[in-house]
């Protein structure tokens, strides 16, 4: 089998892993949304901004299922972010008031 084959099938298979934790990760977090209060800002805006690289990378190596699977981690993480940037500005302002 041809190195690009394997890598594409290798990248098929991380992509459907990765859609299976995630959706372990939206059941625990619509369960509890709390669960998200524990998320670093940085670490979720690095683990965001790393998947669209991957994202880019499936795009210019033609791997539609990584491609296709990988947008739902992106849109996670980004709202991860902006809720933990949100919680941070929320907890902070209520510092200076007090």
């Amino acid at each position: 089998m041809e190195t690009l084959a394997v890598v594409n099938l290798l990248l098929d298979v991380s992509g459907v892993i990765n859609f299976i934790a995630l959706l372990c990760m939206l059941i625990a977090v619509i369960r509890n949304r709390n669960y998200l209060r524990g998320f670093s800002i940085v670490g979720s805006f690095l683990t965001f901004v790393s998947i669209v690289g991957f994202e880019a990378a499936y795009y210019l190596l033609g791997n539609i299922v990584g491609f296709m699977f990988g947008w739902a981690t992106v849109i996670f993480w980004f709202l991860a972010f902006v809720y933990s940037l949100k919680q941070k500005i929320r907890s902070k302002s209520q510092l200076l008031e007090n």
